[in-house]
């Protein structure tokens, strides 16, 4: 009982900081809603919607050539259902981990003898997609390395993104690593922690990624070609608004780490936590202040929620309903 009535506080909490970051940017003028009406027209909508639509299924795609690593042969129909229905769930459950528990929870549904893959599947989806964004920002930042260079603020934030990438290769080689494996060096590692045969099992299906490496390539270039849909839809978001001339290179920045902010699990689908660190990026990368960001991401926001209900359709479909452990985590 204790433990529910926390989960609900937590899950409260999450909520009230959510809704208190919107209000404050609609309070502050940052959030123009109005500027999201021209992207309700017709020749607009469609193409909106197709962006956003695309960049969804390539991530229902990127998980589908991670469990072919598994020998699980998915059809592409089964894996973007299945993200529908996650995509659903980012938006009914604070926080961004509560759609990935849902399709691995659905996933062992159906293949009861791949719990750990479905556990491990999910993981290393979620890895290799934060990894891309971290290599898309990096190449955007590069792109426009005079520009960095002449702002302070940038040449750290170069850093950062610099060092996350060294960190994310070094961890993925280790982890892959079959000289490592055989050796047993992680293991004899992972021994003296508590849970270790659990935490043991999980390292050992993690490293079997490795050993179809063009698999996890091609995860990783198609998680790049689905943020470049999305960056396209916030394009044109920006661009039908009407509320600054920016150069797409700034987009192509801003996008990845401000999506790597929203996929921290403190908001119901990064909502809030997306504007406050849009606004922030866009204004730091143009040395504008403008309210682009937040509005821009808002729509994205509102697109997604739309494919969200299709998942919630597809959701009902089934006969199995997730548990309410999975609901309150």
């Amino acid at each position: 009982m204790r433990k529910k009535a926390k989960s609900i506080l937590i899950q409260s909490l999450k909520v009230a900081f959510s809704l208190g970051l919107i209000f404050w940017l609609v309070q502050s003028g940052k959030l123009n809603f109005k500027a999201l009406l021209s992207l309700l027209q017709p020749q607009y909508l469609a193409l909106a919607l197709g962006f956003i639509g695309t960049s969804i299924y390539l991530t229902s795609e990127r998980w589908r050539f991670l469990l072919l690593t598994q020998s699980h042969k998915l059809s592409s129909t089964q894996t973007f259902k299945l993200t529908l229905i996650g995509i659903f769930f980012n938006f009914a459950v604070p926080g961004g981990v509560g759609g990935d528990l849902v399709k691995a929870f659905y996933f062992s549904k159906d293949h009861p003898e791949s719990r750990m893959v479905a556990a491990t599947s999910v993981l290393m989806d979620r890895v290799l997609g934060l990894y891309s964004m971290i290599l898309m920002a990096m190449l955007a930042m590069i792109f426009d390395w005079r520009h960095v260079q002449n702002i302070s603020t940038l040449r750290i934030l170069w850093q950062v993104v610099l060092t996350l990438c060294f960190l994310f290769t070094v961890a993925l080689s280790l982890i892959f690593s079959q000289k490592i494996y055989d050796r047993g060096t992680f293991k004899r590692l992972l021994e003296r922690i508590p849970f270790s045969g659990k935490t043991i099992r999980i390292y050992e299906s993690l490293h079997l990624y490795g050993r179809s490496l063009r698999y996890v390539i091609s995860s990783i270039l198609i998680s790049m070609l689905a943020q470049t849909f999305s960056i396209l839809f916030l394009v044109l978001a920006g661009t039908v608004s009407g509320l600054g001339d920016i150069p797409w290179s700034t987009y192509f920045l801003v996008a990845p780490l401000g999506f790597m902010a929203t996929a921290i699990p403190i908001s119901p689908a990064g909502v809030g936590v997306g504007q406050a660190a849009f606004y922030f990026l866009f204004n730091l990368y143009s040395g504008n202040t403008t309210d682009l960001g937040p509005t821009t991401i808002t729509a994205f926001q509102v697109g997604t929620f739309v494919f969200g209900m299709v998942g919630a359709f597809f959701y009902m479909q089934r006969k199995e309903k997730v548990p309410q452990s999975i609901e309150e985590t």
